[in-house]
């Protein structure tokens, strides 16, 4: 009879639980996320200027490139990207200027050199010390929203119930490259990327968990900005023809695909004619 006694009691008190769950989950939520804000950085004092009147960028093919990470301005260190990780994101990105024929060089700026101040002239100071024209500057954020759910479980020991509550976590996450030309301070183009996704689960090993549902919502969006670079990248040129957003002078030396390119084929088509028919 006693035992029968201790199992009702205790079965009240799982119901009691669960039902206190049900009526507080929804009421708990936590919000976590980091930052490193393209627009903060360039524009420290808040205002943008107008730059309807200014000049045209002026680009001498082939570019310098330079590439780097703003500086986080909202961290949380439990989510924020390592260092390591900070480098392979970069790295994608110069993969996609790699190999195309107006572009001279490329360089990785470390993060430190942008930690020495903010605005264009902080990004003009760089550009001069590593022989830049083109700074391509990659920015995120990322929000994580936490609440607690109807999943809680409650795990009897004995001392009386121990209850994990349940929790729902929501992750978004938006990655950006964009490009400039450092001598007019004026936007060449972008390319971004964003994903969000959502993840319920309980509380045990929370943070590993987050911290996978974070990574997995980033690399999605680094995967569609890295083609959205490609496709930028694939079609600047013909912007700068068609569309007149910057005027192209050239290195000595650089073709660029040009006519003089076009001019050393057919020649050597030419001479290969000649020879068959010489041959013959």
């Amino acid at each position: 009879m006693k035992l029968y006694g201790e199992q009702i009691m205790r079965r009240i008190s799982l119901i009691i639980i669960i039902s206190s769950l049900f009526l507080t989950g929804c009421l708990s939520h936590s919000r976590q996320g980091v930052s490193s804000n393209l627009v903060n950085y360039l524009y420290p004092d808040g205002k943008r200027p107008d730059h309807s009147s200014d000049q045209i960028p002026h680009l001498k093919l082939p570019l310098r490139v330079g590439i780097a990470f703003v500086p986080e301005t909202r961290r949380d260190i439990e989510f924020s990207l390592t260092e390591a990780e900070k480098h392979d994101l970069l790295a994608k990105v110069a993969a996609q200027f790699k190999g195309r024929a107006y572009i001279e060089s490329l360089d990785i700026i470390p993060e430190l050199y942008l930690r020495q101040g903010k605005g264009f002239n902080t990004l003009s100071q760089i550009a001069a010390l590593h022989d830049l024209d083109v700074m391509a500057l990659v920015s995120y954020d990322q929000v994580s929203i936490t609440e607690e759910n109807s999943l809680s479980l409650a795990y009897w020991t004995i001392v009386g119930a121990f209850i994990v509550p349940g929790e729902t976590t929501q992750s978004q996450t938006f990655v950006d490259t964009a490009v400039f030309d450092v001598a007019t301070k004026k936007l060449l183009f972008r390319a971004p990327g964003a994903n969000s996704q959502d993840s319920s689960h309980n509380a045990l090993g929370q943070i590993k968990k987050k911290r996978r549902l974070q990574m997995k919502t980033f690399n999605v969006a680094v995967e569609q900005m890295t083609k959205n670079l490609d496709k930028e990248l694939s079609e600047f040129r013909a912007r700068v023809k068609e569309e007149k957003i910057a005027t192209v002078s050239y290195k000595k030396g650089y073709s660029g695909g040009g006519s003089s390119s076009w001019f050393g084929l057919i020649f050597l088509l030419l001479l290969v004619r000649f020879s068959r028919q010489k041959n013959s």
